[in-house]
């Protein structure tokens, strides 16, 4: 099943420009390796160690979010993943 991950600018490094990246699983987690799968350098930006996203990166399934258990979060065929990422700064 095709779900669409949204990428945050400050990610796009690591999928060659693309915003929209088409991954397959049934939960936000299966989706999450699938798309390390294709661009492995999206582990270390998402993931602070094996199953732990970083404090920084917050998960929403159809602009909603998943928080808490994103990674367990169910997912079906035409839902959207965003990854957005916190930035402070003064």
């Amino acid at each position: 099943m095709a779900i669409k991950v949204h990428i945050h600018a400050t990610h796009r490094q690591y999928t060659n420009g693309l915003e929209v990246v088409e991954v397959r699983g049934n939960t936000v987690g299966e989706c999450l390796k699938d798309l390390i799968r294709q661009y492995p350098g999206m582990e270390k930006a998402l993931f602070a160690r094996k199953d732990k996203l970083h404090n920084v990166v917050e998960v929403y399934v159809n602009h909603t979010s998943a928080h808490p258990n994103e990674l367990a979060r169910p997912v079906k065929e035409g839902d959207e993943i965003h990854l957005v990422i916190l930035l402070a700064g003064g």
